[in-house]
């Protein structure tokens, strides 16, 4: 967390792939960005990137941990960045320190402070590990009231690393609906985004409830492409098949404009393979709203980034409820 490269480690994405990829990401139709990792904020050309896929008028979000936020400020603002997610799963130092490995807590609420005062909007992600940051869950909501940003609970699920701990850390997403009942003021919902419950709070903060487990609406409207740091497409953060290699496809294009109809093609070729994690039960009484919008998420550098949708669909508690009840303990 605390090293910073003044250039680009071997195969990350150069600017110039970064327009490729914005122009033929405009040209189907792509409207929202968001740059993920690894971590972004070690890229010292991040404010360039931000401000190449926000130039037509593109949504641009980020998610990072925090801990180099304040090199690129108020630069990011400046080149057109909408919102942050910062990653920050603990709010005590004890629970900071045992799952991030690291003393760098005060350095992170500091530039979510910092952030703010730029007119950043800021939207917290915190993953709910039983035994471990069950505590934090109201700290981390004060927190927020605090500094005018929202909050985003993620359950564990038993993807890679989290595989070897889910038994263990796993914490049911009903539970946080069990210690905040008493605050909610409004739900609404998602359906068109993970089929996420969305609840107001009594002190105006906005909580998502991010669930995968038992949740067969999550993968159900997904548009997702995540594209890698080193410029590799995959349908899905978790495939596990070969992913589309877009660099070859580049391989004897000399102008623009065939390198952009080369990168459209891989689109095209990653959408075929798209199927979804959670499958969807054949008989589930759901209707799927039409995509409104789409939006995609850029890796930096070490990981991936997607397409998706962000319209909200309000329902009653009855239904939200109703859908709760059929979750996975």
């Amino acid at each position: 967390m605390e090293g910073y490269r003044e250039g680009l480690e071997k195969d990350e994405l150069t600017l110039e792939e970064i327009r490729l990829l914005k122009e033929a990401s405009r040209r189907l139709g792509i409207t929202a960005f968001k740059i993920t990792g690894g971590e972004p904020t070690i890229r010292p050309d991040l404010p360039e990137i931000v401000e190449i896929l926000h130039e037509d008028g593109s949504y641009v979000s980020m998610t990072t941990n925090a801990s180099l936020l304040h090199r690129h400020l108020p630069r990011i603002v400046e080149a057109g960045l909408g919102h942050v997610n910062v990653s920050l799963h603990a709010v005590s130092e004890a629970a900071f320190e045992k799952i991030t490995g690291s003393r760098l807590l005060p350095r992170v609420l500091k530039n979510i402070e910092l952030a703010r005062q730029y007119g950043l909007r800021v939207k917290i992600n915190f993953v709910v590990l039983r035994g471990i940051n069950e505590n934090d869950i109201e700290k981390v909501i004060e927190l927020a009231s605090r500094v005018g940003a929202d909050v985003q609970f993620i359950e564990l699920h038993p993807v890679g690393k989290a595989s070897r701990v889910f038994r263990e850390h796993h914490l049911p997403r009903w539970r946080v609906l069990e210690k905040l009942d008493k605050r909610i003021v409004e739900i609404k919902y998602r359906l068109g985004l993970h089929n996420r419950p969305v609840l107001l709070l009594d002190n105006g903060i906005r909580v998502e409830i991010v669930g995968p487990v038992g949740n067969y609406l999550f993968c159900a409207a997904c548009t997702r492409i995540r594209v890698t740091y080193d410029f590799k497409l995959l349908p899905c953060l978790n495939w596990r098949g070969a992913p589309v290699e877009v660099r070859p496809m580049l391989h004897g294009k000399e102008s623009f404009e065939e390198k952009v109809e080369a990168v459209i093609e891989a689109f095209r070729r990653v959408n075929q393979l798209r199927e979804p994690y959670v499958k969807f039960p054949l008989k589930a009484p759901f209707t799927i709203p039409p995509r409104r919008w789409a939006t995609a998420r850029l890796g930096m550098p070490k990981r991936s980034g997607t397409l998706s949708l962000t319209k909200s669909h309000s329902v009653t508690e009855e239904t939200l409820l109703k859908e709760w009840g059929d979750y996975l303990a």
